[in-house]
C-alpha cells in the first residue's frame, strides 16, 4: 500500500486528487486542509506517509519553505511539488532541500504515480526541459567581461525583487506585464552579470552588494 498526502489550499484539488489516485487499489491518499504552518508540520507523523505532494503556492505560505520543515525531519516520506506552475527555475533550490522533484497537476493517474514510485526508489524527478536548460545555463556560466562589468537594469532589479518575494517566472510576467519568455531572458543575464547559477545565489548576492 502507497500512502500519500496531499497539501494543497483548493479544496477541489485535494479532494480530486484524492479520488483519482484511490481508484488504484495499491493507494491510500490523506488530505491537510489549511492554514498550513511550520507548528503543524512538527506535528504530523509522516513516518505514515510514503510520499507528500506539496502544492508551491499556498495562499501565504511559501511550499518550498514549507516543505523544508518535512525534508528536516527524520523519517522516509519523499516529498514532491505538485503544482499547475513552470517551478524548472526552483529546481536546483528544491532538491537542494531533499525535494525528489515536480509533478504536474495536468498529468495522468498513471504519470502521477508513476513519478511517485520513482520518488521512493530514491530517483529525482526531473523534465527534459529542466535538464536541457541546465546544461545550456553551464555554457553560459563564464560571462563576457563586458557583460560581467554591466549593472543591473531596472527592469532586471524589478525582476529580481519579485524573485526574492517566491514568485515564478509567470507570475512575475503577469504581474510586470512581460512575455515569460522575456523574463527568463532577463534572468539569464542576471544570472551572468552577478556570476552565479540560482535564482537563491542571485538573491543573496545582490542583497550582500546592495542591489536590493
Amino acid at each position: 500500500m502507497i500512502r500519500i498526502l496531499v497539501i494543497d489550499d483548493h479544496p477541489a484539488v485535494r479532494e480530486g486528487t484524492k479520488a483519482i489516485l484511490e481508484t488504484d487499489s495499491e493507494v491510500e491518499v490523506d488530505c491537510l486542509e489549511p492554514p498550513y504552518t511550520a507548528e503543524l508540520m512538527k506535528k504530523i507523523d509522516f513516518l505514515q506517509y510514503d510520499a507528500v505532494l506539496m502544492d508551491m503556492n499556498l495562499g501565504d505560505v511559501n511550499g518550498i519553505e514549507l516543505a523544508k520543515q518535512i525534508t528536516s525531519q527524520e523519517h522516509q516520506c519523499k516529498v514532491l511539488l505538485y503544482t499547475g506552475y513552470d517551478v524548472n527555475d526552483y529546481m536546483e533550490e528544491a532538491i537542494s532541500l531533499g525535494i525528489h522533484g515536480v509533478i504536474s497537476k495536468t498529468e495522468s493517474k498513471e504519470k502521477i504515480l508513476s513519478h511517485i514510485r520513482h520518488a521512493l526508489l530514491g530517483e529525482i524527478i526531473l523534465s527534459f526541459d529542466y535538464v536541457k536548460k541546465l546544461i545550456e545555463r553551464q555554457t553560459l556560466k563564464s560571462p563576457s567581461m563586458k557583460e560581467a562589468n554591466e549593472p543591473l537594469t531596472d527592469r532586471e532589479k524589478m525582476i529580481l525583487m519579485e524573485v526574492e518575494r517566491g514568485l515564478t517566472n509567470q507570475e512575475i510576467a503577469d504581474k510586470l506585464h512581460l512575455s515569460k519568455r522575456s523574463i527568463e531572458y532577463s534572468l539569464t543575464s542576471i544570472f551572468n552579470k552577478l556570476h552565479v547559477s540560482s535564482r537563491t545565489e542571485a538573491v543573496l548576492i545582490a542583497k550582500s552588494e546592495g542591489i536590493l
